[in-house]
């Protein structure tokens, strides 16, 4: 069984569980002013869901390193390359026209991740009304 069929079987059986009434909760539906439960039981249970991954040694070293190129802000020209599924020379091309948000360092190029999301969004955009406006004149 994997983790989502663990997570839906654990979801089906908590949703046919009957939820009991809480103390103090008329269960009457016949009286009109039922006591109010207190603030603390309106919020639903919080339960602990524990699981387990096995992993080799080459995967978890290649799951610590993709935190780690994830978690920082600011890319190489390799980690923006693969991080846009580009070539690096395309990338490099692409900033030494300034048509990607880049800077150098140490005569390198970097790339804040943060600005690239931002730039994405925006072809995206572009890309979008470019082709609304080849419809229109169509």
């Amino acid at each position: 069984m994997n983790l989502v069929e663990a997570i839906r079987m654990a979801s089906q059986k908590q949703a046919e569980t009957p939820q009991p009434y809480p103390a103090g909760v008329s269960h009457s539906t016949s009286t009109p002013q039922a006591e109010p439960s207190p603030a603390h039981d309106e919020s639903p249970a919080l339960q602990t869901v524990r699981f387990e991954v096995h992993l080799t040694d080459q995967q978890l070293q290649d799951l610590l390193q993709w935190l780690v190129r994830s978690l920082h802000p600011v890319m190489t020209l390799r980690e923006a390359a693969h991080y846009l599924r580009l070539r690096p020379t395309e990338v490099q091309a692409l900033a030494e026209r300034g048509e990607i948000p880049a800077f150098k360092m140490d005569n390198r190029w970097r790339f804040l991740k943060n600005a690239l999301d931002e730039w994405l969004l925006a072809q995206r955009a572009c890309e979008g009304t470019d082709e609304e406006g080849d419809n229109h004149a169509a």
